[in-house]
């Protein structure tokens, strides 16, 4: 019997985990290849683009699909490498054509942020299998309700911003709250974090 080799089962087991940046550190590690992690709350968007910016710097490749909100100056300034990030649109609304799109984009990059479609659980399955086969990441971003059969991890966070004084002021910072939970997180975990 000829056995076929996946690219997961290419990497050695230090491969297995991709970077994230230090502020993250304290919550989460690293980010292990075949897993899914949604990023809820008001400042999805900015942590999914931190959780992935560590793994972009030391080049991994990004694809953003069905994410026409995330902006490249934010993405940038929260250290994503936007010559190795490539856009690809798709409508959650239509499952099928969603599910195409992220399914090639995992054929060829590490990590992909998209949103998942709200009613479509065989495709967002059949997904959740690619990216186990190819040993990518899949962060999504807003997802109302995350469940144990769509997601590995779940970071949800909210957001309080500094140097605002009253009616006067500069933005200065973004404070993060973010809470670690999820069938593959061996406990809960709350950090504070500071964002640019």
């Amino acid at each position: 019997m000829l056995a076929v080799a996946t690219a997961s089962s290419l990497l050695s087991a230090a491969d297995h985990h991709l970077p994230v940046p230090d502020v993250l550190v304290p919550v989460l590690p690293g980010l292990v290849r075949g897993r899914v992690v949604a990023c809820r709350g008001p400042a999805a968007t900015s942590l999914a683009l931190t959780l992935v910016a560590g793994a972009s710097a030391a080049g991994s490749w990004l694809a953003l699909v069905g994410v026409p909100t995330v902006g490249t100056a934010a993405a940038a300034e929260l250290g994503v490498a936007l010559e190795r990030v490539v856009r690809v649109e798709a409508d959650p609304r239509q499952p099928a054509e969603w599910a195409e799109r992220v399914a090639a984009a995992l054929d060829g990059f590490d990590l992909v942020i998209t949103r998942l479609p709200t009613s479509a659980d065989r495709v967002v399955r059949s997904v959740r299998q690619r990216v186990a086969q190819r040993g990518a990441v899949l962060v999504t971003v807003d997802d109302a309700a995350p469940s144990a059969d769509r997601h590995d991890l779940v970071l949800d966070a909210t957001a309080r911003w500094e140097g605002l004084g009253l009616g006067h002021g500069h933005l200065r910072h973004r404070h993060l709250a973010v809470r670690l939970s999820g069938r593959r997180a061996p406990r809960p975990v709350t950090a504070e974090l500071a964002l640019p």
